[in-house]
C-alpha cells in the first residue's frame, strides 16, 4: 500500500513539474520578414538596393543570368523547454521555428517574392 501511494505522489509531483515547464527562446538567428515590410515591396518598382535598405542583408545571393539574381532571407528561432527557476534544457525537446523568404530581381527591380515550405 505504502509504496502505491509513493508512486501515486512521485507521478503527481512529475505532473505539476511538466505543468510548470514552458518553452523559452534560446537562440535567433538570420532575419525574419514581416507582413508590414512584403507590404512595402512594390513589384517590378522597388529595387534591390531599396530591398537590402528594408530587409537587410539576405542569408544567400545567388546570381542569376547577367544582373539578375535570388536572394534568400532566411530566420531561424529555437526555443528550449525550461524548468521552473530558469533552467533551460537546451538539446531536450527543442521546438524549431523556420522562414524563408525568397526575392527574384530582374533589371535592378524586384520580379517577384515567395515563402518557401520546408
Amino acid at each position: 500500500m505504502r509504496k502505491h501511494v509513493f508512486s501515486f505522489f512521485l507521478l503527481i509531483g512529475a505532473a505539476l513539474l511538466a505543468a510548470a515547464c514552458s518553452y523559452n527562446t534560446t537562440s535567433v538567428q538570420g532575419i525574419q520578414v514581416t507582413p508590414a515590410q512584403i507590404q512595402e515591396i512594390r513589384l517590378g518598382r522597388t529595387t534591390g538596393l531599396e530591398l537590402f535598405m528594408l530587409l537587410g542583408p539576405p542569408a544567400r545571393i545567388e546570381r542569376l543570368e547577367g544582373k539578375d539574381g535570388r536572394l534568400v532571407y532566411a530566420w531561424t528561432e529555437i526555443k528550449s523547454l525550461t524548468f521552473p527557476g530558469g533552467y533551460q534544457a537546451v538539446g531536450l525537446r527543442d521546438k524549431e521555428e523556420r522562414q524563408t523568404f525568397e526575392v527574384i530581381v530582374k533589371d535592378g527591380q524586384v520580379q517577384s517574392y515567395r515563402f518557401i515550405k520546408r
